[in-house]
């Protein structure tokens, strides 16, 4: 199996802007040689995600009303990367505005692409530990519940789908392979582990 492209694309127009993303209909000849529509949301921040596990093995998950899925989430802080800014900056100020907490470290974990047959957008996630009080400070517009909960627990809800954010759920796993194969420290592992 080869890695070529076998879309022939002959124009793009956008159908929809604004400042979170843009909605673009590009003409293509498919791998069928049928010519038709594909439209494709392009994202215009990167999206960042921290896992914050305190030296406990407990996890500061956010809950909020997610208005496109029309239900209640429990999830890592998360948020938008502004254009120019370090991922790493804003994951620092996600953390800190959505769990209330700041840490020592902040290990990126994974990266990803999101729906990748509809959009471009991509997703890196952090691990951080070593935390510390910080500010809360939610932005307006958001009304956050804060939990603090044992990795084993979080680890059970992504399991058992109570916790289906995509990013979430992509960190919890990565940290709890970390945890298992000793890519991180080993009272921390011990303590998330519940050992």
């Amino acid at each position: 199996m080869t890695d070529h492209n076998p879309w022939r694309f002959l124009s793009a127009k956008t159908a929809f802007d604004n400042p979170w993303l843009r909605l673009v209909e590009q003409e293509v000849i498919d791998p069928a040689g049928q010519q038709r529509i594909y439209g494709i949301v392009r994202f215009k921040k990167l999206a960042v995600g921290v896992l914050p596990v305190t030296d406990e093995g407990q996890v500061h998950l956010v809950g909020q009303w997610r208005v496109p899925l029309s239900r209640y989430s429990w999830e890592m802080p998360e948020g938008g990367c502004e254009a120019g800014e370090d991922p790493l900056d804003c994951a620092r100020r996600e953390l800190e505005e959505e769990a209330g907490v700041r840490a020592l470290r902040l290990e990126p974990i994974v990266k990803m692409d999101l729906s990748n047959s509809v959009t471009d957008e991509q997703a890196i996630c952090y691990l951080a530990t070593g935390l510390f009080p910080g500010v809360h400070a939610p932005e307006p517009v958001e009304v956050l519940r804060n939990r603090l909960v044992p990795f084993r627990e979080v680890l059970a809800d992504v399991a058992a789908g109570r916790i289906m954010d995509a990013m979430t759920v992509a960190a919890v796993l990565r940290a709890h392979h970390m945890a298992v194969t000793g890519e991180i420290d080993a009272g921390l592992a011990a303590a998330m582990l519940g050992k």
